[in-house]
């Protein structure tokens, strides 16, 4: 049997061209493809179906690509698709999981190359020895690591914040190790993972005929925490009927599983989120007495795109996992290949620049990796960019322009304000406004 014909896709989109267009080009390539023409249809075939890997469209009418993809398991590889690139969107659909991101038209060659990346990628998280992140060139970065250093050796909840993909988990390890914990257990559970019916008993546990189907007693994570560490990623996906219990749970360290009785256990928390979580609060989807006890200390992770000068060294890191993973003899990374992801804005942070370096490296076919071999998304990035200087340049001449045609004129005036803004045919005031603007006060005196 053909490796791919094990693998299950869903296409979700809602121009049928598009998605009949993918179904006939993946079924060649040897995939059992569905497809969907809207959000609502697809969430009824996740109901009965089980897929291995979805395409979405990101601009749908009723139900949007985010809106889908924030009610389907976040185990499940999702590659967003869209017409309409921008920072933003791209932003907000790694936040909800994204593992990889295609700009409409793309190249078929980039469309297989991705599907196969993800479906051979087990764990969406960043890989490997952790000393290459917890060094940087970075500021803000150096003062994440000395916080959470600082902090270690306390029992202290520490919140930590970031956009999807910085390496908070990265964070949280690094605090354990420095702990006084650090031979103790350490669980770690991803709350968006877990469907909401099971994130209690996972949570928390239960006894022997709890319920139909308990026909056996359950340890909960917390429990198995015990004098250890508990970590808590994406806890603002927790749902708000189960924060009342987290709630308790964190006061007093007390518990009860599902059908049991109470136990008290010693449990250091840190925690995670990519979410706004005052904003939830203002919502009413967060709890403001959990966030308090959690947010004990608040370690803010900065974005990659604040954190330009550490991703050549990121960059080669990754490349020497992608040779001993391939087997290939990939070693090094055009110039250009930084210049054009010093422009670019990492939505995906530190896993985005993981995938964009393994995506170029399957593609490479030589020792160095081009431009050529990296996404559209990025190359784009690039043009947006070289744009935005020429813009920048073109002002800066105007602005040159316009300061000595001032000046000009102040020196004919005699540095009279009043007669020098007649002859330029403007206002008093818009001549004051552009003086003070270009820094040319006093120099016509």
């Amino acid at each position: 049997m053909n490796k791919k014909s094990s693998f299950k896709l869903l296409v979700v989109d809602d121009e049928p061209e598009m998605c009949n267009s993918l179904k006939k080009i993946l079924e060649k390539k040897g995939y059992r493809v569905s497809v969907a023409s809207s959000g609502k249809t697809a969430l009824e075939l996740l109901q009965t179906e089980s897929f291995d890997l979805i395409l979405c469209d990101i601009v749908m009418p009723e139900m949007g690509g985010l809106v889908f993809l924030s009610r389907i398991q976040k185990d499940i590889p999702v590659i967003m698709m869209t017409a309409y690139a921008s920072i933003e969107t791209a932003r907000k659909a790694f936040r909800w999981g994204v593992r990889d991101y295609l700009v409409k038209p793309f190249r078929l060659e980039e469309l297989f190359l991705v599907i196969e990346e993800n479906l051979n990628r087990s764990q969406p998280a960043v890989e490997g020895d952790p000393q290459v992140f917890l060094q940087s060139k970075n500021k803000a970065y150096q003062k994440v690591l000395e916080l959470a250093s600082k902090f270690a050796q306390t029992d202290l909840p520490i919140l930590l914040v970031g956009e999807s993909g910085v390496g908070k988990e990265v964070i949280a390890d690094y605090i354990r190790s420095l702990s006084l914990r650090k031979e103790k257990p350490y669980i770690k559970i991803n709350c968006a993972a877990i469907p909401e019916t099971l994130l209690e008993t996972e949570l928390f546990g239960y006894e022997r005929g709890a319920f139909t189907g308990a026909f056996s007693r359950k340890i909960g994570k917390v429990e198995e925490a015990d004098e250890g560490t508990l970590f808590l990623d994406e806890i603002g996906d927790i749902p708000l009927n189960l924060q009342a219990k987290l709630l308790r749970f964190l006061e007093n360290y007390e518990f009860s599983r599902v059908g049991g009785k109470t136990y008290t256990l010693n449990v250091r928390v840190i925690s995670a989120t990519n979410q706004n979580l005052e904003e939830h609060i203002k919502k009413g989807e967060f709890r403001e007495d959990l966030y308090y006890r959690l947010n004990g200390v608040q370690i803010q992770v900065p974005p990659l795109r604040e954190r330009i000068e550490d991703i050549e060294d990121l960059s080669f890191f990754f490349l020497t996992k992608l040779q001993v993973k391939y087997n290939k003899n990939v070693t090094n990374i055009h110039p250009d290949v930084f210049q054009l992801f010093r422009h670019y804005r990492w939505p995906g942070n530190i896993r985005e620049l993981r995938n964009c370096l393994e995506r170029a490296f399957i593609s490479c076919d030589q020792e160095t990796i081009q431009p050529e071999h990296l996404p559209d998304i990025i190359l784009s990035a690039g043009t947006s960019s070289n744009l935005d200087s020429l813009t920048f340049q073109i002002q800066q001449s105007q602005s040159a322009y316009l300061r000595e045609l001032i000046l000009k004129t102040l020196r004919t005036t005699q540095g009279n304000q009043k007669e020098a803004a007649k002859v330029l045919r403007i206002s008093r005031k818009t001549l004051y406004n552009w003086m003070k603007k270009l820094q040319i006060q006093y120099e016509y005196k």
